[in-house]
């Protein structure tokens, strides 16, 4: 009996000794456990977010962040099956799902294959080159060694219009609209004639539009850039810029945005323009946003195939945003679609050949 109570009191005191053992695991576990569980709750909610954009248009911003938050959501399930409630665990499984579904078209996996194409295709380049960028050797030496047919500059101030002085012997035709009030920060580059051309706001209105038609291959193409706002504004007039210029209504499909208000100027306007169409520049949109669907809706342009995240240049490409589009109608098809070299932009330039389908 005494062994026993003495053995009972060794294993009694062994468990106390134990307590604050567990106790100092669960603390350093307890980072961790925050980690999966806020963590979860972060991309679920940020998943979601978009479904209320109608009453609050800034959250159509999350759409942005659909791949990334596809990527964390099963590494932060499996880390929050280790922890109660377990429960929680589900909600990454469940952001999976439904964020892959909109992101897959545009995954190197999951794109749709390639249009048969016929003949030497068409080489056209768009680069945000920044206003606050200073690094015009840089980003002349890239476009000289480039070899495209077409150039699409954003955010040209009259200083890039400078530098860029050596490139006209190379691209004798070019438009831009930087004389007019407010400048249009904008610059077309063409080893072909423009047939025709246009640079500057849309009667008015934003955005700004730069476009030149050449003859590629026996046919005219329309080879344009645009530049559309930031999606975090909530439509109003203020992308009136000429009184008495009426907006355009935003698409109905879309979020209440400024932004999609400047694209459904932009849709109305395309439907002037020629069938065969290349439209450029930077979106500030995602390809599967509310915005850039409704857009390739209203006007026929594609760019479905694996996303190019370009924004910010400096981060690994893993957190950039593939804001920055070639989108194509018509007869004409992607061959290639791919970024270029950093420039000193925060924008890194992207690049695609452009290739008539086969009939």
């Amino acid at each position: 009996m005494r062994r026993t109570r003495f053995g009972s009191r060794r294993r009694t005191g062994g468990f106390a000794a134990s307590a604050p053992v567990a106790g100092a695991i669960a603390a350093l576990l307890y980072p961790l456990q925050l980690v999966a569980h806020l963590g979860l709750l972060a991309v679920f909610l940020g998943s979601f977010a978009p479904l209320l954009a109608h009453r609050m248009p800034a959250l159509a911003t999350f759409e942005s962040f659909l791949p990334q938050m596809t990527a964390a959501s099963l590494p932060l399930a499996l880390l929050a099956l280790g922890f109660r409630p377990r429960w929680l665990a589900a909600l990454g499984p469940l952001v999976f799902l439904w964020n892959i579904g909109a992101i897959w078209p545009y995954l190197p996996i999951g794109g749709p294959a390639a249009a048969e194409t016929e003949g030497v295709p068409l080489k056209v380049l768009s680069a945000n080159v920044w206003y606050r960028n200073d690094g015009y050797a840089a980003a002349l030496r890239y476009l000289e060694s480039s070899d495209a047919d077409v150039i699409a500059l954003i955010e040209v101030t009259p200083q890039w219009l400078t530098a860029l002085q050596p490139l006209y012997a190379r691209y004798p035709y070019r438009i831009d609209c930087m004389q007019t009030t407010p400048p249009c920060e904008m610059l077309l580059l063409s080893r072909h004639p423009f047939q025709r051309a246009y640079a500057g706001r849309i009667e008015g209105r934003s955005p700004v539009i730069v476009w030149g038609e050449i003859a590629f291959q026996g046919r005219p193409v329309t080879v344009a850039a645009t530049h559309l706002g930031w999606p975090l504004r909530a439509a109003m007039d203020s992308d009136r810029v000429i009184a008495g210029k009426a907006l355009q209504p935003a698409f109905a499909d879309a979020y209440p945005l400024e932004q999609s208000a400047q694209a459904a100027n932009l849709a109305q306007y395309l439907k002037a323009l020629g069938p065969d169409l290349v439209l450029m520049g930077d979106f500030n949109s995602v390809p599967w946003s509310r915005t850039q669907e409704t857009l390739r809706a209203a006007t026929g342009l594609q760019n479905a195939g694996p996303m190019v995240p370009t924004w910010p240049s400096w981060q690994p490409a893993w957190l950039r945003l593939p804001i920055d589009q070639i989108m194509t109608r018509g007869a004409l098809a992607r061959r290639s679609f791919r970024h270029g070299f950093y420039i000193g932009s925060d924008h890194l330039p992207v690049e695609a050949e452009i290739a008539v389908t086969a009939k």
